[in-house]
């Protein structure tokens, strides 16, 4: 039996987790249990806390989460996801469909993961916090003349950047298996270090020579490829070659920036889908926001979620995942023609004149034309 837990949080991902529900429900994945769990504002009205022992207990129990969006009450309940549950790996996949368009001007085939390690790097502050500068010339780790010299003597404050050896090994073994394992499915099987080791030579050094260590075998008994290139130059090369990557690892804040990019890319945020893996217990959630300007109003774009559920779906080997995949395939066909479709395809994925006009589907719409899909 997998149980798989779902959970809305705030904003508009209880929406678009609702959409997913349906898609779940359609699919009938046997010996599966569907476990509803709350966060946030909802949880707290229902249970006196916003991050109540009952989703907890729901997380634990099961085998994979979904989450939609955190807005400001359900943070607990991501970072225990995240952080309590040590899932250390954010994947993130960049793919263009048939039927969208990329901004980059006759690009047709882009696919590509992030791999963006999850816990360190500056975002260490979340576990550790930041300081006051003045501590670290009260502790002598900043000397009161380097204070002066370089910063002046003014007010400031100071994030800590953690990068340590056990991480960068077990996310770099990661994105070695991932590149054999998609270089065995017909992809270029090559792997891309982005770090700026050129600046920091301590931390981003580390994580650079230990990624390097870790392909050693695998560029010598599996012929992966490996490269790398600092964070500035990457972001120029997804412009400029988009088609050419593979597998892109990074340290935590350069792929948070760089997945962004890289959904921009294939169609936009309302596309892009992400997993949190490690633990016994991954969750998968769109990378969009709770977007609280639009909750609500019944107009949010569900394919991030439906997305996230796609990568969970294959995560647990759910061999129905191939009637999602093709629904979805099939779904953004009806993009590249929006003077006939636009009935069915949400805001974001119609011209700016169209929404002016609101031509556009509503989040049930869409996800009923998905449904639909998988029916056919």
């Amino acid at each position: 039996m997998k149980k798989i837990c779902l959970i809305g949080g705030e904003g508009i991902g209880i929406e678009v987790i609702d959409s997913a529900y349906q898609i779940l429900r359609e699919l009938s994945l046997p010996n599966t249990e569907i476990i509803e769990a709350f966060a946030g504002e909802i949880a707290e009205k229902e249970f006196g806390n916003a991050f109540p022992q009952e989703t907890r207990a729901a997380i634990d129990d099961s085998n994979a989460i979904l989450f939609g969006a955190t807005e400001n009450k359900a943070v607990g309940t991501l970072m225990y996801l995240r952080f309590g549950l040590d899932n250390f790996a954010n994947i993130r996949p960049v793919k263009l469909y048939k039927g969208l368009r990329s901004p980059i001007k006759d690009v047709k085939n882009i696919d590509f993961i992030i791999i963006r390690e999850n816990l360190e790097g500056l975002y260490s502050v979340i576990k550790i916090g930041e300081g006051n500068i003045k501590k670290l010339v009260k502790h002598g780790i900043l000397r009161e003349d380097d204070y002066a010299e370089f910063f002046h003597q003014s007010k400031g404050y100071y994030a800590t950047k953690i990068i340590t050896e056990y991480e960068s090994k077990r996310v770099a073994k990661l994105a070695c298996e991932k590149t054999l394992e998609r270089k065995n499915t017909g992809f270029p099987g090559r792997l891309t270090i982005v770090h700026k080791a050129n600046v920091m030579l301590l931390t981003d050094g580390l994580f650079k020579k230990v990624a390097y260590s870790m392909a050693k075998d695998y560029i010598k008994n599996h012929k992966i490829k490996v490269d790398n290139y600092h964070v500035d130059i990457m972001a120029a090369n997804l412009i400029r070659y988009p088609e050419t990557y593979d597998v892109i690892l990074a340290i935590n804040e350069y792929g948070d920036i760089l997945s962004d990019l890289g959904a921009e890319l294939v169609g936009g945020m309302g596309i892009a889908p992400s997993a949190c893996i490690g633990s016994d217990h991954p969750y998968f959630e769109p990378v969009h926001g709770s977007a609280p300007d639009i909750a609500g109003k019944g107009i949010a774009n569900p394919l991030a979620a439906i997305l996230s559920l796609k990568m969970l779906l294959e995560y647990l080997k759910f061999k129905e995942v191939k009637l999602l995949e093709g629904a979805i395939e099939e779904y953004f066909l009806q993009v590249a023609d929006p003077a006939k479709n636009w009935k069915c395809l949400p805001p974001d994925l119609v011209p700016k004149i169209y929404r002016e006009q609101n031509k556009f589907a509503k989040t049930e719409k869409v996800t009923q034309n998905i449904i639909e899909k998988i029916k056919e």
